[in-house]
């Protein structure tokens, strides 16, 4: 190429980057201008949608602008997701990443109408918590020692419940029951984990592993038993449910994520901008006291960290995944 071309071609360049950047900054400054769409792929009522009203709420005080939580449930989280990685990357489009969907689907599942890495734009993790193990009133066993002793006793007797095929919950228990050497038959109920709880309430099935904060009402009223939690102490708000670790399963160990993530192709100012908001917010004494007495501790990373944890996510679950023989087509 000619010396003056080469020359011609850096000028310009470097002219439409010194114009890009004003404007990236100002489109950043100028965000959001109007209502952000908040994808939950839940129903109502999970930890998910609690932790993502929670944030929501905050950062609709530091905006000015409302962000609408949009629950779009279905297929264990594949239909929100999807419709997330579909939307428009201009940043008024933002989801609740956590792993069903994501760094669990992409081994679960044949073929997804999406991909975890390339169709999303991390942001920011959002929230850490933890499972606990519940079962039927309806049964004599009222801890853990006795309820492994039961379903030992009546191998393939008693069902368990969970949000879907290969979701948090229906992992857990799957771990749970490979490390005590049980057998259950697996009812999955992919509309919420209400439906799970209120089957678990009539004795439709025995156990069911769901995000502490779910769970908390109802233990408390006594509608259902809290054997054990995964935590690495006890929950303050549930502080006569024993740990797994006391109960002799240490290695017990199954957290739950939240993360928010944007449509791939989302300007990078604007990640940026969610990202410093979403840490003030998590800097916030009041809105972390909201989260750890429901069971869950806030969170804040960067992209890049992010994107790491989502990494090593996808490859600690995937050999759990095969060992368990879990595809769906």
């Amino acid at each position: 190429m000619p010396a003056s071309r080469r020359s011609i071609l850096a000028i310009t360049g470097s002219a439409l980057a010194a114009a890009a950047a004003p404007f990236g900054r100002a489109f950043s400054e100028d965000y959001p201008s109007r209502p952000v769409q908040l994808i939950v792929p839940y129903a109502p009522g999970g930890s998910g949608d609690l932790l993502a009203r929670l944030l929501g709420n905050q950062l609709s005080k530091l905006w000015g602008q409302q962000v609408v939580i949009e629950n779009k449930p279905g297929a264990g989280g594949l239909i929100g997701t999807e419709a997330a990685a579909k939307s428009a990357p201009d940043g008024y489009t933002l989801y609740l990443a956590t792993d069903g969907p994501l760094t669990i689907g992409a081994t679960l599942h044949r073929h997804l109408p999406y991909d975890w890495k390339r169709d999303f734009a991390p942001i920011s993790m959002m929230a850490v918590g933890y499972q606990i193990l519940l079962s039927t009133p309806k049964l004599p066993a009222t801890n853990l020692k006795d309820f492994i002793a039961l379903v030992k006793q009546n191998p393939g007797k008693y069902n368990f419940a969970s949000i879907g095929v290969g979701s948090a919950p229906h992992l857990a228990a799957e771990l749970f029951l490979s490390m005590a050497g049980l057998k259950m038959t697996h009812v999955p109920y992919t509309g919420s984990s209400q439906q799970s709880i209120a089957a678990l309430i009539s004795g439709d099935v025995a156990m069911f592993m769901v995000g502490v904060s779910t769970a908390v009402p109802f233990v408390k009223a006594g509608t259902v038993r809290g054997l054990a939690v995964t935590a690495p102490k006890r929950i303050d708000n549930l502080p006569e449910v024993p740990t797994f670790a006391e109960e002799g399963m240490p290695k017990m160990d199954y957290s739950l994520w939240f993360a928010i993530e944007a449509p791939g192709g989302t300007p990078p100012a604007i990640i940026q901008k969610v990202h410093d908001d979403m840490a003030k917010v998590a800097a916030d004494p009041a809105y972390q006291k909201a989260l750890h007495i429901r069971g869950f501790e806030a969170q804040s990373d960067t992209p890049e960290q992010l994107a790491a944890f989502l990494k090593n996510n996808y490859l600690q679950l995937k050999p759990l995944i095969e060992r368990l023989g879990l595809q769906v087509n």
